[in-house]
Parts: C-alpha cells; structure tokens; sequence
C-alpha cells in the first residue's frame, strides 16, 4: 500500500520567502561571515530548521529554505514522495520509487543551486554549508553532489542519499568532504535499504561523520544539536 501522487518539476523558489539570522538577502553576495543553508522536510514549512538554527553557533549566517511546493495540507514538500506505508510516513523504495525520488531530487536540487547563485552567496567565496533534515537531507545531499566544490560541508539529518549516479560524484570520492549523518535507530520513516545504501555512497564518496542515537525516532535530538554546532565550527572556521 502506497500513497502517490503525480510528479511535478520544480518551478524555483521564491527569495522573498527565505528566513535569515545573522544576515539577510542583502548581503547574502558580499558578507565574509560563513553561512548555513536549511532545507526542511516533507510537509514543514522553514520553521522547524530556523528554529533549529538557535542552538547553532552564533558566529555564522543562517538562511532556512522553504520547499518550493504548498501540500494541499498546507505544509511544503521539494518533490512528491511516495510512502509505503502511510500509517508510519515509511518512504517506499521499490523501483518506480527510487526513480521518482532521484528525478524529484535532481529538480529540487537545481532549485537551491539557482537560488544560491541568483542571492550571490558563492561570489564572496564566504564558506557555505548545507544542512538537510529528512527530504530536504536528500536534497541537501543532492546539491553537495551536482556542485562538489561550492560546500564546505553538509549535515544530513534523518535523511537518505538518492540512487543513481551525478556528475559530481566522482569528484566528491577525490575531495571527500566533511558531511554529518546523524539518525536514530528507530527511525521508521527512512527504510532500512535506504539507511544500507546511504551508508554505502558515504563511505565511497565523503568523509563522514555517522552520529546513530539509540532510541530516536525520525527527529532531532539534543545531543545531536551539540555534535551538529561542532561540525559546524570545524568546517566553517
């Protein structure tokens, strides 16, 4: 049993709907203060990952990204997902799936990238993080992968890494840059393939930094906020 509904491509993501701390739009192009891009999950808004941001350091630049698409339920989505069992939000991950999740990803991940460079945030050559939690993990992980040398890092949080081969991972098994992937092991959104897979392209392709909490569920947790502000401050300093 599944729930699905149709694909549809992305259609940019408007810069008026970014929430910022530390900076604003205005200087997104010419601050040489570090800065942390927030992609949230399926059906959040933004909110969750700016308020996430309070317990980051205060030295850095923050901007959380909403999702491109407006659910019918009212909350934002990168692309559509397709759910195994929607009981529990597990992502299903048979074969039509897989695809629909890497094509949406590739999309979404087009997005940001124009998004980001339409702000200017590369030009000051400032260093740039991602941080992605459940979908927008994907995405996350998906833009470190199209433009390998524009992050200095990225914070993959209760998400998953996409099937399928990008142009930059060759690149990425060569720099391998620092990424966190923080989950819990009751997390039963992420599908144990998945969580396989995922484990997989990492070790092949970065230098990971694998935080599993025993007992958490699809969330974020406070010791996990405490390694996240770390990472961050190694990679960004």
């Amino acid at each position: 049993m599944y729930v699905s509904r149709v694909s549809r491509a992305s259609t940019g993501i408007d810069p008026t709907t970014l929430l910022w701390r530390g900076g604003d739009h205005a200087d997104a192009g010419t601050s040489a203060v570090p800065i942390v891009v927030g992609l949230h999950g399926y059906g959040a808004d933004g909110t969750d990952i700016f308020d996430l941001t309070r317990h980051m350091p205060g030295a850095f630049r923050y901007v959380s990204v909403p999702a491109p698409h407006v659910q019918p339920e009212g909350g934002r989505e990168w692309f559509p997902l397709r759910f195994a069992d929607p009981a529990t939000g597990e992502v299903a991950v048979d074969a039509d799936a897989l695809v629909g999740v890497e094509n949406g990803a590739n999309e979404a991940a087009d997005a940001v990238l124009a998004l980001l460079d339409g702000l200017g945030v590369f030009s000051s050559g400032t260093p740039v993080a991602l941080l992605g939690y459940s979908q927008g993990g994907i995405v996350a992980m998906q833009a470190l992968r199209h433009r390998p040398t524009a992050f200095a890092g990225a914070l993959l949080l209760s998400g998953l890494v996409a099937v399928g081969t990008v142009a930059g991972d060759a690149e990425l098994a060569q720099t391998r840059p620092p990424v966190f992937w923080g989950r819990g092991d009751t997390d039963t959104v992420i599908p144990a393939l998945a969580v396989e897979h995922t484990a997989a392209w990492l070790e092949a392709h970065v230098n990971a930094e694998i935080y599993v909490e025993a007992g958490l569920a699809h969330a974020v947790s406070e010791t996990e906020l405490q390694l996240m502000a770390a990472f961050l401050e190694r990679v960004l300093a």
